[in-house]
């Protein structure tokens, strides 16, 4: 039985280490959003300083374990063998629900998952004990320390409208008085914020980052407590007159020196207080194990009683909070996933207009018009000179669009100095009141109040923006909720069942684990690297014809495989090809999506000279959209016949099916061979394509006439046939844009038509 409960120990410390990986994954996007989303410096740079703070604040940590001792439950009402399946539920429940956020991207709170975690293992578990006791059932609650669960969900309200109330007042205020040109207003309004962001983040490390440090206790830190006032006042007067001066030289930017700077600190306290949601579990059981072994009581029978006392407030050894510490700065540079969590936070406060991952829904629509329609009636209560002047003082200078860039700024550096001193401020504050406040809610709601008052969310975006806003906090309280249940439902396993059910349990989570990184495709592909030539937008067409030339060579030889390899399902009933089609289709439109969102913005660099270049990259990427939109098509059509079993092809339909492909594979041929002088022969296939095609519509008509095809059967070829034709009609205005630029792009004749300047043929 010792054995049995020292595996357990020992797997608890190795889920410790997955817990830490998934965990980093998922808070990364706390103190990383706003400088990676500034560009406050290279992601080289910005990952150095999170690292460094991240570091500090794990070594420095006191690693506080009150929360998993005697945070959640009473320990005086459980056995050692109680507690050491409460935490082992835990931390497999924690694993789970972790990698299943970070796998659809969305940002959760380790501090929330841990404690209904704890929460639902324990309310499982003691209600199982007072049962087989046959125990009163009201003595069921004694259990539970249900005023600590109560404070943690007030909390989540609080701090969510909270923090973006107060980010969005203060980035208004902010951007009001230094504008987008920012720099105009460097020298006396960035030395008077620098200084209250260095007075804000002194306060913050030495209150929040080192709260639970070993140098808590040291008589610096005991110093700067006893005289807090006189500190932040001398370091507020010190880095005012540091901005003002620096502010001379050319390039500074006190902005990007605070949003390093915050950067750091908010790595820093997240390590610090944070970990304890990563490693205080397995931390908790190590040290019950060994109060277990000294008592030399049965598992059963010795009481926790003693985490009632003061061992419920010990800190982690040093040696597992330097490991902790090196494995968070690890994964910080290794997650893909951790990117991806972060992307979804740059992508919802971003100043650019672009592709939007979240769809809008009635309920935000409905709020969205209802804010506005309270907004107007507030705005109209102010004189017209004052809105007009707020105006002005919003208005965006070209160059601060980033046009010139590929992959600009998703906001300034004005703004993601703001994300971090302000919720530097108010984790504080929170910390100070001992509310506990979830780093995650803080710090998310606060980006994206400050994105709200810097009018990021327009009328083209804030649809979006707000249903994601949503998505977000519902995944918080579904957190909450899947955390709770399926801690209870793990713990009644682990309870009836014993070692076996930890075994199940266990088992239980890998295949979820699975499931998850398949469904969700959790491998997180990176980000499409968008290929436009160099200045492509303000050159002539001329210049950008051999990038549209590449371009087609590559639709033409995805355009040729497709066809033979649909053919090939189509003639061997072959479903499972037919969606291995699909999902290479799907890929590809996604592509598309991204370079068609891409283009609006390109566009605002066109002038009158390039108009016609312009006009070609929208129409090149809108063709190359309707040709996957007809293959998706003709592949619908396809899956859903077969799927639906209805009959198959007869030998002469099979027949002109493959010599009508074998003729367009040959036609997409030509037009990826073509150049400039081979526009006639071109068109002449795609005669000879029209031609077949009305051929096979002919034939296909009079079976149906004599009863030899079917409804069904008759839809299936004739829509591969017309959707591949209209799709052949598509590459050959592609080649027209690629090849003929003498041809107005756009612009497609019938192509059995001629040439301009020669005579119609009868």
């Amino acid at each position: 039985m010792d054995t049995l409960f020292l595996v357990v120990i020992i797997l608890m410390l190795g889920l410790a280490v997955f817990d830490l990986v998934v965990g980093v994954s998922n808070d990364a996007v706390n103190f990383l959003t706003s400088a990676v989303g500034a560009k406050a410096g290279s992601f080289k740079i910005i990952m150095l300083v999170a690292s460094l703070g991240v570091f500090v604040g794990a070594a420095s940590s006191g690693g506080m374990m009150e929360i998993a001792k005697r945070g959640v439950f009473n320990p005086a009402f459980f056995s050692f063998e109680h507690v050491v399946f409460i935490y082992v539920v835990v931390m497999l429940t924690d694993i789970l629900l972790l990698d299943f956020f970070n796998s659809i991207k969305l940002p959760t709170s380790t501090t929330i998952s841990i404690v209904f975690e704890l929460l639902g293992a324990s309310l499982a578990t003691s209600y199982l004990i007072v049962y087989d006791r046959n125990e009163p059932l009201s003595e069921w609650f004694e259990y539970i320390n249900t005023t600590k669960a109560f404070e943690m969900i007030t909390a989540i309200f609080i701090s969510v409208a909270v923090a973006f109330v107060v980010g969005w007042i203060v980035q208004f205020l902010l951007r009001a008085l230094v504008t987008f040109d920012y720099k105009k207003y460097m020298r006396w309004g960035g030395a008077i914020f620098g200084a209250i962001s260095i007075a804000v983040v002194v306060n913050f490390i030495i209150r929040v980052g080192l709260k639970h440090s070993p140098l808590k206790h040291s008589v610096m830190v005991e110093f700067i407590q006893t005289h807090a006032t006189t500190v932040y006042l001398l370091a507020a007067v010190l880095a005012f007159a540091f901005f003002f001066l620096a502010a001379k030289r050319p390039g500074f930017d006190t902005f990007q020196i605070i949003t390093m700077i915050g950067t750091f600190a908010l790595a820093m306290a997240f390590a610090s207080n944070d970990l304890v949601n990563f490693i205080g579990v397995p931390v908790a059981g190590y040290e019950a194990y060994g109060f277990w072994m000294e008592s030399g009581q049965a598992a059963n029978q010795y009481s926790m009683e003693v985490y009632s006392g003061p061992a419920g407030e010990t800190t982690a050894n040093p040696l597992f909070l330097i490991i902790a510490g090196g494995i968070m700065v690890f994964t910080l540079w290794t997650s893909k996933k951790a990117r991806n969590v972060i992307k979804t936070t740059v992508d919802l406060s971003r100043q650019q207009d672009g592709t939007e991952r979240f769809r809008g829904n009635d309920f935000v629509r409905g709020l969205i018009k209802i804010v506005q329609f309270a907004a107007s009636g507030i705005s109209s209560l102010f004189p017209r000179s004052i809105r007009e002047a707020i105006d002005r003082r919003y208005s965006l200078k070209p160059e601060i669009n980033s046009l010139n860039d590929p992959n600009p700024p998703a906001f300034d550096m004005v703004r993601a100095s703001v994300n971090l001193v302000v919720a530097a401020t108010l984790i504080s504050m929170g910390t100070s009141l001992k509310l506990p406040l979830s780093t995650t809610y803080v710090s998310f709601m606060v980006v994206m109040g400050t994105s709200l008052a810097d009018r990021a969310w327009n009328r083209d975006s804030i649809v979006y923006r707000v249903s994601g806003v949503f998505a977000v906090i519902a995944g918080w309280f579904m957190t909450a909720i899947c955390a709770l249940t399926i801690s209870m439902i793990f713990a009644t396993i682990v309870y009836q069942l014993g070692f076996w059910g930890i075994g199940l349990v266990l088992a239980l989570v890998g295949v979820g684990l699975v499931i998850i990184n398949k469904v969700t495709h959790s491998s997180a592909k990176p980000a499409l690297s968008l290929e436009f030539p160099d200045e492509a937008f303000t050159r002539p067409p001329e210049e950008v014809k051999p990038y549209f030339q590449a371009k087609l060579k590559d639709i033409c030889e995805s355009f040729d495989q497709h066809l033979g390899n649909l053919k090939t399902a189509i003639l061997h009933a072959d479903q499972q090809a037919i969606r291995s089609i699909d999902k290479r289709i799907v890929l590809l439109e996604e592509t598309n999506v991204a370079y068609r969102a891409n283009i609006p913005n390109q566009l605002k660099l066109v002038s009158e000279v390039n108009v016609d270049t312009g006009k070609a990259f929208l129409d090149f990427y809108f063709l190359e959209n309707d040709l996957l939109t007809q293959v998706r098509n003709a592949i619908e059509v396809a899956k859903m016949h077969f799927l639906n079993m209805h009959s198959p092809l007869d030998q002469q339909q099979v027949a002109f099916l493959d010599a009508y492909v074998e003729e367009l594979q040959a036609y997409t041929r030509k037009v990826k061979a073509g150049d400039d002088a081979s526009y006639e022969s071109v068109k002449e296939a795609l005669r000879g394509i029209q031609t077949s095609m009305d051929r096979g519509i002919e034939r296909q008509v009079l079976g149906l006439g004599d009863e030899r095809y079917t409804y069904k059967n008759s839809q299936m070829f004739l829509e591969t046939l017309l959707r591949y034709f209209d799709a052949s009609s598509i590459l050959h205005r592609m080649y027209r844009i690629a090849h003929g630029n003498h041809y107005l792009p756009g612009l497609d004749p019938d192509p059995a038509a001629p040439t301009p300047g020669q005579p119609k043929q009868k």
